[in-house]
């Protein structure tokens, strides 16, 4: 998508900018639901009844029922207070399975677990990228609390097979968690077929503002809050609400619903795309023979590093990450490649590209154009052989 200042973004898996009606929505809430939510008078009550809409709009989006919804402040407080309240209601259980590929705020929970006395292990994935089951459920006994599998990808977009997830979960008694962040408004909610007891959304993936994220918790499941104090959200997460944020996350997921249909159509732009980058650079398609986000190509350019095209193409005005977000910067190897068995000298070169609700074929054209600029240039400055 065009940003007003006229760069090209196309990392909108990392986050995206906020709607112009949903901060219409948000200047509006702070103004007249400044109120807090849990007074008795008018200012509070128009304060709770804002909330209670918000509420119902991200429900509709989760595919949830309202009062199955706890606004937190992000989706990271969201993972952390399902695999709390799941490690907290363990009993005998004292194993915890988790994907190989988990997103940070998920996977890097690990010593806390193991502190508390839970082994901790990984599901493997294929070489595509998707969880294997079939060691999962040789994984999987009377002795598992937790199992945690992400709905999507947040580098590869590969989804994940969380509906044979939940029904292997639920034969063993197992808690199953889903942070299902990458896949909301691009693909339809698994909380319906997968059936996991809890799971995360995050607003700034939707057009929404950061600050704000929501846990889905499953009515019958029992919820250790981690924030206490004031009792807010039935008492599981405790803290003034903020309504305004709230009230952007709902009209966020409202929009995201209403456009769910129209993602479909960014998976023709990709393999588009993708087609020109194999052809013309020999790019390797991450997780390509997998089922996908519509609007997720992760590939690397053999020869042509990740980290310098990516500088490069940001000085041509193009936004693209080499990865996670949460790592950019950060001189590591890809988890999620290293454990689909990609060899290493393909972890350095690697490009996500994440399309947008707005992204049009023209934008598309515009990258690979910049693209070729940047290669070029790369392979001036550097050792890099690779062709451009």
């Amino acid at each position: 998508m065009k940003l007003p200042s006229g760069r090209l973004y196309l990392d909108c898996n990392a986050t995206t900018p906020l709607a112009g009606p949903v901060a219409e929505v948000l200047a509006r809430a702070q103004e007249q639901a400044f109120g807090n939510a849990s007074s008795a008078y008018l200012e509070g009550r128009e304060s709770r009844a804002t909330l209670d809409e918000a509420r119902g709009h991200v429900a509709a989006l989760l595919g949830c029922e309202a009062d199955e919804v706890i606004f937190t402040g992000s989706a990271t407080e969201a993972n952390h207070l399902a695999m709390t309240s799941a490690a907290r209601a363990a009993g005998h259980r004292r194993r915890v399975l988790l994907s190989a590929i988990e997103h940070p705020a998920v996977y890097d929970q690990r010593d806390a677990l193991e502190s508390a006395g839970f082994m901790v292990e990984d599901i493997p994935v294929t070489p595509a990228g998707t969880v294997d089951l079939g060691r999962l459920e040789a994984l999987l006994a009377d002795d598992v609390a937790l199992v945690c599998v992400m709905a999507a990808h947040n580098e590869t977009g590969v989804l994940q097979p969380v509906d044979e997830v939940g029904r292997l979960s639920e034969r063993h008694g197992a808690w199953f968690h889903c942070d299902a962040v990458q896949a909301l408004g691009k693909v339809s909610s698994p909380w319906v077929s997968a059936r996991p007891h809890t799971m995360a959304a995050a607003a700034h993936k939707l057009y929404g503002p950061k600050g704000i994220g929501a846990l889905a918790v499953r009515r019958g499941t029992v919820l250790s809050p981690v924030l206490v104090g004031g009792g807010q959200e039935g008492g599981r997460r405790s803290s003034t609400e903020a309504v305004p944020l709230a009230a952007a996350f709902g009209n966020a997921c409202e929009l995201a619903l209403q456009s769910l249909g129209a993602m479909d159509g960014k998976a023709t732009l990709r393999n588009g795309m993708e087609e020109v980058l194999a052809g013309r650079w020999g790019a390797v398609i991450h997780g390509r023979t997998a089922p996908r986000l519509p609007n997720t190509s992760f590939f690397s350019i053999p020869g042509a590093p990740g980290p310098q095209v990516a500088r490069a193409l940001d000085e041509l005005g193009v936004a693209v990450s080499t990865g996670s977000a949460c790592h950019a910067g950060q001189a590591v190897e890809s988890r999620v490649l290293g454990r689909m068995g990609v060899p290493g000298e393909l972890q350095g070169c690697t490009l996500r590209v994440s399309l947008g609700r707005d992204t049009t074929a023209g934008h598309v054209e515009a990258f690979c154009s910049a693209l070729a600029q940047a290669l070029e240039k790369v392979a001036k400055h550097s050792d890099c052989r690779g062709k451009a």
